[in-house]
């Protein structure tokens, strides 16, 4: 018995010695990048834990209300935190990942029987575009004096596409095939697609850690070396593919 005692001894130690690393990172609701309500809308945590995991450190989210995310993480309650895109005033605070979580696109979705191409604005004026009030795109088409079809939500111009009374509408492609996937069944998701056309710059989201926390650079260091990782093995893509073919 004292020798099964000490062999139990030698192993809980062994596993305690060997165990990963844990950090906290603070989040919000933001499906598909990141949902403490919805699993299938964590695309950018599954990156992010991912990440880490290659570089033997498991990860923990806090969900906040996004007022209270960043604030967490600048009093050091939490290690990191993550997805924000780059703004001068949080770069005095926060040190970046190298390199962006998730690419934001914005794109134009249609059905895939609308025979839809176009390089420039004037190109859009025959059609109708689904355009939600309030947003960047939605003034931008505004501006253009483009015909624009107005709604209260990003779902509602699918809905509107499928009853063929919009032609076209603007979301980034994640968010975009996030709510065909949510909104209509499996027979009908098929009939979507985007046109690869960016309407805006390209934007990233990024892991931010705290200027203030001691280990903030090891951190990010290790962070950054898992990313390019999980990117060179191929796996990032096929964590974005899965995430738009298989909902």
């Amino acid at each position: 018995m004292h020798y099964i005692s000490k062999l139990l001894f030698i192993l809980l130690c062994s596993q305690a010695i060997f165990a990963n690393e844990v950090v906290t990172l603070s989040t919000g609701e933001w499906a598909p990048y990141t949902s403490e309500k919805d699993p299938k809308g964590r695309i950018a945590q599954i990156i992010v834990t991912e990440a880490f995991h290659l570089e033997n450190i498991d990860v923990q989210y806090n969900y906040y209300n996004w007022k209270k995310v960043l604030k967490v993480a600048s009093e050091l309650q939490v290690e990191a935190t993550m997805p924000w895109y780059e703004t001068p005033k949080r770069k005095e605070k926060f040190l970046y990942s190298k390199q962006a979580i998730i690419r934001s696109r914005i794109v134009f979705f249609h059905l895939k029987s609308l025979d839809f191409k176009w390089n420039n604005f004037e190109d859009l004026k025959s059609y109708t575009i689904g355009a939600t009030v309030g947003y960047k795109s939605t003034k931008l088409f505004e501006s253009k004096n483009l015909n624009t079809f107005l709604t209260q939500t990003e779902q509602e111009n699918y809905t509107q596409m499928a009853n063929t009374r919009v032609d076209i509408t603007a979301s980034s492609v994640l968010v975009g095939y996030d709510i065909i996937n949510k909104t209509f069944p499996k027979e009908r998701v098929s009939l979507f697609t985007h046109n690869e056309k960016n309407i805006f710059p390209e934007t990233g989201a990024h892991l931010l850690i705290s200027k203030k926390h001691p280990r903030g650079k090891e951190l990010m260091k290790k962070f950054d070396d898992g990313l390019k990782k999980l990117i060179k093995s191929g796996r990032y893509g096929q964590i974005i593919k899965n995430f738009m073919t298989n909902r």
